[in-house]
């Protein structure tokens, strides 16, 4: 933890690094004069441009480019970017890579989550009074050995379920502006059919293994300050959804859901701009603020396809009401979402082979404009690109999780470090509890400053 440079009056201290995230960033505590908590704020300091890149590019080649925004979620951005691209050209997707390009989401949503809890959630709640230097998966794998090798075996399972499906899992090169380069044969069918067969019981075992931590630590970890604003994300139905129909947002206070379609969405939505982080907030017209990703959709809910994670998530809302609005859900909503994200992805394993054989169609990029709206891992997230009378990109616009949570992030943090920070002299409990209610929004700092 170092002071800034304002030290002297001792109104601002700077909590650097911010560890188990994606991404270089810092939550900065800013005092009134008498040493109370004016405000605390989470600061990006990366910035890297790359949808400066796009501009003059041949659109063809601008979802390979913008998959390298992130290496966690580089492979959402390829798919958002080459639906922005189809849309702008007015192309559609044969049915059968539209279902292998799902498919992939759902396994690459659950692969994720599989990993976050076991890196960066897990030791907040497994070991949460712990010392720094043993609070991480090498101390958890000293007590519970067993749970550290189930997610290693799920995560390793379903990682090699999407090898086999599309080659590559950090850029799924399969994915291409058109559709995909080729589909699955029987075989690889098959075999990632059984890769996911085998993560069944791990998968169990992990939602128990959740819903015991967040039983033990919710009076731990509470702290009174409730989530504020709105949770919202993708729907289909009503449902969450990962490349959904909609937009749906309520509050956490209760009450029912606005839908808006994309493009209704994409119009409600503004940048503001800071003078002391990377990122640019979003706001989106008629909601004070907004969270997105794994909580806002565990809030929406799911659907009866995936009777397992439909269940669960009612053994949750049995327990403490709708909608969830505490950040000690974290973990359960990954554990939600991993098992929501097998059981999609077996079920349309499946139907493999009910879609044809068409997996591409031919673009013609031409003067257009053209969006994507869909959620990642870590939340809603938003491609809108427009091309010139050549075709080639005239202007390219990413709007990220982190971008769109970014407002309710930071009132959250500041009522955190309200009720925790008792002056200047920040204890390193009162800094751990800071930094657990920013991990519970999995920031993503590459993709909120792209």
């Amino acid at each position: 933890m170092s002071v800034s440079g304002d030290e002297l009056t001792g109104q601002r201290v700077r909590i650097y690094p911010v560890t188990r995230i994606q991404g270089r960033a810092d939550i900065e505590v800013l005092f009134d004069p008498h040493h109370k908590v004016q405000e605390a704020r989470f600061r990006a300091l990366d910035y890297r441009g790359i949808e400066k890149m796009t501009l003059g590019m041949s659109p063809l080649r601008v979802p390979a480019v913008l998959s390298a925004a992130c290496g966690v979620c580089g492979p959402f951005h390829r798919l958002a970017s080459c639906m922005a691209v189809e849309s702008a050209c007015g192309a559609e997707v044969p049915p059968a890579a539209a279902s292998l390009r799902e498919l992939l989401c759902w396994l690459l949503l659950a692969s994720t989550h599989l990993a976050t809890i076991t890196y960066c959630a897990l030791p907040d709640f497994a070991l949460p009074m712990s010392d720094a230097a043993v609070k991480n998966v090498t101390g958890i794998y000293m007590v519970d050995q067993e749970s550290v090798s189930r997610l290693s075996r799920a995560m390793a399972s379903i990682d090699e379920a999407i090898r086999i499906l599309a080659g590559n899992r950090f850029r799924v090169p399969v994915v291409l502006p058109g559709g995909v380069s080729r589909l699955p044969a029987p075989s690889a069918v098959e075999a990632a059919s059984a890769l996911l067969a085998s993560c069944e019981d791990d998968l169990r075992e992990t939602v128990r293994l959740a819903e015991m931590l967040t039983r033990r630590e919710s009076r731990m970890m509470e702290t009174g300050t409730p989530l504020p604003g709105h949770y919202l994300c993708s729907v289909t139905d009503g449902l969450a959804a990962l490349i959904g129909s909609g937009i749906s947002a309520a509050p956490f206070s209760g009450g029912e859901p606005v839908t808006m379609s994309p493009a209704e969405f994409l119009s409600a939505i503004e940048a503001e701009e800071t003078d002391w982080s990377f990122l640019k907030p979003l706001r989106v017209d008629g909601l004070d603020c907004q969270m997105v990703g794994p909580l806002a959709r565990v809030n929406m809910g799911f659907g009866q396809d995936t009777p397992l994670a439909h269940l669960e998530r009612g053994r949750l809302l049995e327990q403490w009401e709708h909608p969830l609005d505490s950040e000690f859900f974290f973990l359960m909503s990954l554990a939600l979402e991993a098992v929501w994200g097998w059981e999609k992805a077996t079920r349309l394993l499946q139907a493999a082979s009910d879609g044809g054989p068409e997996c591409w169609t031919k673009l013609q990029p031409a003067a257009g404009t053209g969006h994507a709206v869909l959620d990642s891992p870590r939340g809603t997230l938003a491609h809108q690109v427009e091309l010139g009378a050549g075709g080639a990109v005239a202007d390219y616009r990413v709007m990220s999780p982190l971008q769109f949570s970014y407002r309710t992030m930071n009132k959250h943090l500041t009522s955190v470090a309200a009720r925790s920070v008792s002056g200047i002299d920040i204890s390193e409990a009162a800094t751990a509890r800071l930094q657990l209610a920013v991990r519970s929004f999995n920031p993503c700092v590459p993709c909120g400053t792209h």
